[in-house]
């Protein structure tokens, strides 16, 4: 490396470890946002009106609701971002586009909706990025490093430091394959350096009123000291299960986004709706709260876990299963990833309700291992993910999160995917447009 652009890189540095502190405090914001949109919502309306719980047709009806604005919010510049169907992206974008892009995901995400807030977070990091390049006026590979440092600053917020968002972003950005592989570390540092400088602006808020951070974050589960062959034996057939259950309900989803009965705005508006009755059925049969089939799923882990009936689970993983996959195919707006952890969760919860000898903490840590990989094909950010929310049991239950994430990852790749098929039409109509 040149002395010249040795400098330059170190530059690229200190912007992108000044660039994490504002990036972070807009992604806690953001989630701020969220969260006092779901409470105004679903806690202060409802008990306005008088009501214990929110009564039927308001829980069918916000959703329904949801579908409208997420409808006019795409009609703005930058049409919403991408459809969370088409995974994480670290495309940069024009900071023009996240006036679509954040109305849309937070019409989406506090009107109950069953997506993640990692894309829009993403987005938003990427967006401000941008704005940092333009106003320093950076150019070339320097102002592209900067940009990419954003969305990990961004992401980081969800993770409660930099550990997982570099790797998960490491992972999309590997198999993306724009960059070469002996550029990827030089690539992805400015991001890591700037992930960390967020950290500190997560630490810093914890205790301020008014905002809200929003981690993934699991009760005190038991103690798990020793890997057992029955737990090892049985958590790979989970680990298929989940893959089955992630893929089988992205296959619908595509579905959904393929059909050509019913206008796009039309399709919005019905799949809220059907996500809220959805929620009304599942709260009327399982006598519990609608809140665990809507959302993304992340701070209902707790009440998934300590579900004790395994008819109930089944039930949640069918009713917010179908909740998911409307809400990825209809067009809806936000990340993929926290729903699929959920679902992973409920299934392997199922599967410790039923099965002798399997202890919850291995089941839960292969639900959020396969849902996690299952989903974005992403093994080591899944085990890394595991191994920070196990606490003091995370030494012993690694071999148990890396062999369920590479069976999740290879039922993944090889049950048919939509995604493939896609990428296969593309790239065969490439050359015929070309001619």
């Amino acid at each position: 490396m040149r002395d010249s652009e040795a400098s330059g890189y170190v530059r690229t540095l200190v912007l992108a470890a000044l660039l994490g502190v504002p990036v972070a405090f807009a992604a806690v914001l953001f989630q701020t946002a969220i969260h006092d949109l779901i409470h105004v919502v679903w806690e202060v309306i409802p008990d306005e009106l008088g009501w214990n719980e929110p009564a039927w047709w308001y829980v069918v009806l916000v959703p329904g609701l949801a579908g409208l604005l997420v409808a006019a919010a795409v009609r703005l510049p930058g049409h919403g971002g991408h459809s969370p169907l088409e995974g994480l992206g670290a495309e940069p974008i024009p900071p023009i586009a996240l006036a679509s892009i954040l109305p849309a995901a937070l019409a989406t995400l506090g009107l109950g909706l069953v997506l993640g807030p990692e894309a829009p977070l993403i987005a938003l990091g990427l967006g401000l990025g941008a704005v940092v390049v333009r106003l320093i006026r950076l150019e070339g590979t320097g102002a592209q490093l900067l940009v990419l440092a954003g969305a990990f600053a961004a992401v980081a917020a969800l993770f409660g430091g930099p550990l997982v968002a570099a790797f998960l972003l490491f992972e999309v950005t590997a198999a993306g394959g724009k960059v070469p592989a002996q550029q990827i570390g030089r690539a992805l540092l400015p991001g890591f350096v700037a992930a960390g400088t967020g950290a500190l602006v997560f630490t810093g808020v914890a205790g301020w009123s008014g905002l809200h951070q929003t981690n993934l974050s699991l009760p005190s589960l038991p103690p798990y000291e020793s890997v057992r062959i029955t737990d090892l034996a049985w958590c790979l057939l989970v680990a298929v299960a989940v893959s089955v259950v992630v893929v089988a309900i992205r296959h619908l989803a595509h579905r959904i986004a393929a059909q050509s009965f019913v206008g796009p705005v039309a399709l919005l508006i019905v799949a809220g709706l059907a996500v809220g009755a959805l929620a009304v059925v599942f709260r009327a049969t399982a006598d519990r709260p609608v809140d665990l089939v809507l959302f993304s799923g992340q701070t209902e882990l707790p009440a998934v876990i300590a579900e004790g009936s395994a008819g109930v689970l089944v039930l949640l993983v069918l009713t917010k299963g179908l909740a998911y996959a409307l809400s990825l195919g209809a067009g809806f707006r936000g990340g993929p990833v926290f729903p699929a952890i959920a679902l992973g969760v409920a299934t392997a919860m199922v599967a410790a309700n039923l099965l002798p000898g399997l202890d919850t903490t291995p089941a839960v840590a292969t639900g959020i291992a396969v849902g996690t990989t299952a989903v974005l094909r992403v093994p080591f950010t899944a085990v890394l993910l595991v191994s920070l929310l196990m606490g003091p049991s995370a030494f012993d239950i690694a071999p148990i999160a890396v062999l369920a994430a590479a069976v999740g990852w290879l039922a993944a790749t090889a049950l048919p995917n939509p995604e493939d098929r896609m990428q296969a039409k593309l790239s065969e109509a490439a050359p015929a447009a070309s001619v």
